[in-house]
């Protein structure tokens, strides 16, 4: 028995209570801290080459000519190759999702004619050792043509889409020729009579809140080994990956492979994020392995990751609510429009993550007149993906920077209108089309108000005021869809389980979810473990191998306590259904009449009657067998699948022309309370609070990782982290020491609080939780930010929240002060 083992175990020496809702420890965490960790570059291969990948210098250029001799000439150099020669290889690149009738470019892995953005692979080498590939590389020819550089909206369009909503358009230069225009999807949407509730309201408030350029910084960048079988015709990958199956299946269809003769393994991720959502440069080693018959490695520097991975963020609203005298929200207007960089659907899947933004704009607060906008715009940047929150924090800022506008215009307590307006009967059908089927928005904010002691802080703020003090609170609530269900998509809404009792008794349980950190193993075995009577250290949980599991959807949009969690739920309910009926017929009982747990099943209150699992396990499988044990069953073995699906899913349009793509919502509410030094825009953070609501806990320890993790990626993101770009569409935030990232000394004390209101549509009540911490962090800090310069008339709608920003809002302040000078 190991420390896990001991720990998992722990139970049967206090009772029998179930170990769901117990802070199991992560099974995982062992080989982790003690470099046993498998990931993607640590696979050791026999006789491999790397590979490494030619990057173009400009952000918008013809491609005139490429020509790799000279570096194929080089010494240890086994193969170089131009975008023109691998096109003869294979396809270009599936879309991730296509609907709505986006856009989607035509475009390969290896650049062929055309370069969309700084940083996008012109070329690529594999040789005997890194150092020869990367040297190969400064002995490729590529001649280009430059072409003027889109590196913003306002260059994509030639006027601000605020002023101009349907243009006329006059691009600086269009990057897809095809499409005549620069806009990639331009959704719209509207219910109930906004426009007129707008014309009579007493009061109209509007906004512009926006947010820069940042996205994930996993530990492991994209990394691939990749071994081609050229007599079985067969491609083995190991891939840094959130989503194996869809992997194998748009690699296989770009390389033109049958896909049952294509393996991705994906052992350990270091940190997904929803950064690991697609299948792009990932192509290239599988590439030039077929052609090659080489095993190759490789791992994105951290420069190329910073320069070519997926970006998230950089929008901006224009929003509008029309408010009744007593603060009573009565319309939305929103407008959405994000930079998407050069592409949001085929090299990468942000996209969605806009129109996520404009559903949800009414956030936790009750609205029937919603009218929305989405325009996603491309420019000359790297390509927008998936990152934590994915939209939600988008709608977040949007509804509640409206909030505190409408609180300060209405005069208003920020907190009461709020109260006044939060959702409070349930199942709620929002505007837009989602069902929120249970919640608990209200008693949320009561709880943060009251662990902040909200009086006493503003009592404190006032005396720090008198002081010269400039103490700012901020008070929010959010709402946390998910389970994204997209239809048209490698991220619609299933997920696949197999479990099965091995014939020593323990047990496995193979998952379509991917394992990236969210502690997969623990919880899941915690489920299987009280469904079939064992301890968590007797369940084996396997994921990430397309030979070995039932495809599935892996890791996104915090779907594994919902998708995962019920699939693992209802095939192990089989199983123990089969497991009871066996050990009925060896203790001549009926299988009511059985109880099961601790590893045994027992006659009830005759507890000396008792079979081990084990026992049965091998009566079932081999000693006598399934005929004397399970007779007449179809399946009998102790092995059972599911493949589960939401009911609160509809991609059928009602008379509005609404689905409902998000089945599960959590929610929390959250506080800051922050101290601003006017004279040089630092901002110290004193501390945070979330009050949080995912339904059912099924490990309360993990879910406060998550809350914990997800708000310090919100804080770096809102403070620090910034995609910078100039003019000319080059990245100007290179290296980490450009794009910084939060450490412990800029993290504050944060105060969680748990409610559970479970969800009534998922078999254990549950609801997501990966992204809670990021949604609402962003717009608390702008709110106490805001609040701590109410001094100066300052409004704070946009992040980043650094120093530089933060001292130009003083000094541009509308209001005088002795200090702003």
């Amino acid at each position: 028995m190991n420390a896990n083992d001991s720990q998992s175990r722990a139970g049967s020496d206090t009772g029998t209570e179930p170990f769901v809702g117990q802070s199991v420890r992560r099974s995982e965490d062992l080989r982790l801290l003690t470099g046993q960790g498998m990931f993607a570059d640590d696979a050791v291969v026999a006789d491999p080459v790397y590979c490494a990948i030619l990057r173009s210098p400009h952000a918008h250029a013809r491609i005139v000519s490429v020509d790799t001799s000279r570096a194929q000439a080089m010494p240890d150099v086994v193969l170089a190759i131009s975008g023109a020669e691998a096109a003869e290889h294979w396809t270009q690149i599936p879309a991730g999702m296509d609907l709505m009738d986006m856009k989607l470019p035509k475009v390969y892995a290896i650049a062929t004619d055309k370069v969309h953005y700084e940083g996008e692979p012109v070329a690529a080498v594999i040789a005997e050792t890194r150092y020869a590939a990367e040297d190969a590389l400064a002995a490729i020819d590529v001649e280009y043509e430059p072409l003027p550089a889109v590196a913003s909206v306002e260059d994509a369009l030639g006027v601000h889409p605020f002023d101009a909503p349907d243009g006329p358009w006059s691009p600086k230069a269009v990057l897809y020729e095809e499409w005549g225009h620069n806009i990639q999807c331009d959704w719209a949407f509207e219910i109930g009579d906004p426009d007129a509730v707008f014309a009579s309201a007493p009061h109209v408030v509007s906004c512009r809140p926006a947010a820069h350029r940042y996205s994930g910084v996993p530990m492991e960048t994209r990394a691939v080994v990749a071994e081609y079988d050229a007599g079985r015709e067969t491609l083995k990958l190991r891939v840094s990956t959130q989503l194996p199956h869809q992997s194998r299946t748009l690699i296989a269809q770009i390389l033109g492979l049958s896909e049952p003769n294509v393996q991705v393994l994906a052992d350990d991720v270091g940190g997904g994020f929803g950064n690991k959502t697609q299948v792009d440069a990932e192509v290239i080693p599988a590439l030039l392995a077929k052609l090659s018959g080489r095993a190759v490695k490789w791992f994105e520097p951290r420069g190329d990751w910073l320069s070519s991975g997926p970006a998230s963020r950089d929008y901006a609203h224009h929003v509008e609510g029309a408010f009744d005298d007593d603060g009573t929200l009565l319309a939305i207007r929103e407008h959405l429009v994000g930079d998407e960089g050069c592409d949001g659907a085929t090299r990468s899947a942000g996209l969605g993550a806009l129109l996520v933004g404009g559903i949800y704009s009414a956030g936790p607060y009750h609205v029937r007149s919603y009218k929305a906008r989405v325009q996603a715009v491309v420019t000359n940047k790297a390509p927008y993906g998936a990152y934590r929150g994915y939209g939600k924090e988008t709608a977040n800022l949007a509804i509640e920077r409206l909030m505190d506008t409408a609180a300060a215009k209405l005069g208003i307590d920020a907190v009461a209108i709020r109260q006044h307006n939060l959702v409070r009967e349930f199942p709620y059908e929002m505007a837009a089309g989602p069902i929120i089927e249970s919640g608990s928005f209200s008693e949320l904010l009561d709880m943060l108000t009251e662990a902040m002691d909200l009086p006493a802080l503003r009592l404190r703020q006032e005396q720090a005021r008198a002081e010269g003090r400039h103490v700012g609170i901020g008070v929010i609530s959010f709402l946390e869809p998910s389970a994204g269900s997209i239809p048209m998509s490698v991220f619609n809404g299933y997920e696949t389980a197999s479990v099965r009792i091995m014939p020593d008794g323990k047990a496995m349980v193979l998952t379509g979810l991917q394992g990236i950190g969210q502690g997969v193993e623990t919880s899941l075995a915690q489920i299987t473990a009280d469904r079939l009577g064992l301890y968590p250290g007797d369940v084996r949980v396997v994921y990430g191998d397309t030979k070995a599991v039932p495809y599935g959807l892996g890791a996104y949009a915090s779907r594994g306590a919902t998708y995962g969690m019920s699939a693992v739920y209802e095939a192990a309910g089989e199983v123990r259904r089969k497991l009871l009926k066996a050990a009925a017929g060896m203790l001549e009982a009926d299988p009511e009449d059985l109880e099961l747990g601790r590893g045994e099943v027992w006659v009830a209150g005759v507890p000396d009657t008792r079979l081990s699992v084990q026992e049965v396990a091998r009566a079932v499988y081999l000693f006598p067998g399934p005929y004397a044990t399970l007779p007449g069953e179809e399946s009998p073995t102790l092995e059972a699948n599911h493949v589960w699906t939401n009911p609160n899913v509809s991609w059928v349009p009602d008379e509005h022309g609404r689905v409902r793509l998000y089945p599960t919502h959590g929610s929390g509410a959250q506080g800051v309370v922050v101290e601003v030094d006017v004279e040089t825009g630092e901002i110290q953070i004193e501390k945070m609070w979330i009050a949080h609501d995912c339904g059912k806990v099924v490990n309360p320890a993990i879910v406060h990782g998550q809350i914990i993790g997800s708000t310090i990626q919100g804080l770096g993101g809102t403070m620090f982290e910034q995609l910078s770009y100039d003019d000319q569409g080059k990245l100007l935030t290179k290296t980490l020491n450009d794009y910084q990232l939060p450490n412990i000394m800029s993290v504050p004390p944060i105060e969680v609080l748990h409610k559970e209101t479970p969800s009534p549509i998922t078999p254990l009540g549950t609801k997501g939780v990966g992204e809670g911490g990021c949604i609402g962090t962003p717009a608390v800090l702008l709110s106490a930010v805001e609040d701590a310069l109410r001094e100066f008339g300052v409004t704070v709608e946009r992040t980043p929240l650094d120093p530089m920003r933060v001292r130009a809002l003083v000094r541009n302040a509308p209001l005088t002060s002795p200090v702003a000078g």
